[in-house]
This record gives C-alpha cells, structure tokens and sequence, in this order.
C-alpha cells in the first residue's frame, strides 16, 4: 500500500491532475469515480488505477471485475492510503478509486466522413461545465463529433471529465482545430454551418436541420468572431422574450441539438 505523497506514483498524479501540460506530454488523462471508471470502454487503455483502502476492502467485487476485464500492467492497480487518496482526489468526497486512460486521437477524415452527419464546433469555449455539458447532451443527442478550436479549455481538465458523465468515451472529440482549415473541409463536403449568434437572422425552427449540418457555438462571453461569423452559412438566434441579453453556451448548444433532433425525428 502507498501511504507516502513522495512516492513517484503520487507525485505524478498529482502533476496529472494539475498541469495541462504534462496530461499532454503522456497522453494521459484521469477519470475519477465509481461510474466513470465502469464507463471506461473495453477497447481504450487504461494505464493504471489507484484505489483507497476502503474502497477496495468495501468492493471487492467491483476490483476483482475491473482486474479481469483490463489488461493492466505491473503497477496496473495501486493501492493507497484512504489519507492519500483524499489528498490527490480532485474532487470534494472521493469514491475512491480513479484512473489514469491515454489518450486518443481522432482523424478530421474520420470525423467527417458520416453520412448524413451531425456536428458541434466550440470557439474558444472557456468553462469547463460548459464544454461536459455539451459533450454530455452530444453524446445523448447522437452527436457525430464534437470540434474544439484552439484557445479553448482543455478536453482533459478534470471538471470537464467529470461533467460528461461518460460521454468522452462515446463520440469523437478533437481539439486544437483551426477554424478557418475546418471551416473549409465543411464546406468541401457541403455540410452547411449554422451560428448561434445574437444578431441571427432566422429562428432554428426556421431551417432545415435534416441534413449534413454543423451547429456552431463562440465563447461565453465574446460569443464567435467576427471573422469566423461571416464565413458561416447561416446565423441562427434563440427566441428570448424576458430581459436576458444571452443564454449559457450550453443551453443554446442544447436548445439548437434538440431542434436538430426533433426536424429529424419528424422525417
């Protein structure tokens, strides 16, 4: 059992969890949890998986199952300190168990090439609840892929995993997307870019959103460049009848995936 933070493994979870920059170098990233652990698809790596003393001691089941059904390696599963893992947990009551996943990467060609597809891109989103909660809603709505521009916040922050609840697994992400090289391979294909914006000029009920379609969404609060907004085809607005000049990211990003559904629902 780990009971010591100057223990190598410590000290790297703890740089994991913390610095963008080294989960980047690694390609690596931390799920924390009970469900999001079991979340974790068969097919992607799992490098490690640290788990509190008690936890192991009160679910023996669940560790015998992760143990073989993963192929982990020799420090595949590590036991800490109830004290230790409180202190490396990122979030307020730890379950107590967590895991280090790599990485994975997606191809614009894959991405692009469903039929019929359906799309989110992010311009320079900055919240973390915002971007899980989009990824989450994507993943529920039938999203084919999810486009973070560069600037945006980070993929792996742990606040973003945890927001998605699973759905990071589900649909490929990719990020550092240039815009304008993204923006030109949607149009190569003819899918057509909508824009949430406030000067919109039609209502999402107003277009057809049947057919090879990207919804757009800009950040908190810039909302999408000037620049991006005019090589889009269509700026779109979200009825509004209170005082509110604006709506969170996500829930305009949900209001216009949910139009999309439901146009393609009715046929």
């Amino acid at each position: 059992m780990i009971e010591s933070m100057q223990n190598k493994h410590i000290k790297r979870l703890i740089a994991l969890q913390k610095n963008k920059k080294q989960r980047n170098k690694e390609g690596v990233f931390i799920v924390e949890g009970i469900k999001l652990v079991e979340e974790v698809p068969e097919d992607w790596e799992i490098e490690s998986i640290f788990v509190a003393a008690s936890f192991k001691k009160e679910n023996p089941s669940f560790i015998d199952q992760i143990s073989l059904h993963r192929n982990l390696s020799e420090n595949g599963m590590m036991e800490v300190s109830d004290k230790i893992f409180k202190a490396v947990s990122d979030t307020m009551t730890p379950q107590g168990i967590l895991a280090i996943c790599k990485q994975k990467t997606f191809s614009l060609e894959e991405a692009l090439s469903v039929k019929n597809g359906f799309y989110i891109i992010l311009e320079d989103l900055q919240d973390p609840g915002n971007l899980g909660t989009i990824i989450r809603t994507g993943d529920a709505l039938g999203a084919d892929g999810i486009f973070l521009t560069k600037g945006s916040v980070d993929l792996y922050n742990p606040k973003v995993i945890r927001s998605t609840m699973g759905s990071i697994f589900h649909l490929p992400i990719l990020t550092d997307i240039d815009i304008n090289v993204l923006i030109g391979e949607l149009k190569k294909r003819n899918i057509s870019i909508l824009s949430a914006h406030l000067k919109g000029e039609k209502y999402p009920y107003q277009c057809d959103l049947r057919k090879n379609i990207a919804l757009l969404i800009g950040n908190e609060a810039n909302g999408i460049k000037d620049s991006t907004a005019k090589q889009t085809d269509l700026l779109v607005k979200i009825p509004m009848l209170g005082k509110a000049e604006s709506l969170n990211a996500a829930m305009a990003a949900g209001i216009l995936m949910y139009e999309v559904i439901r146009q393609r629902s009715d046929g």
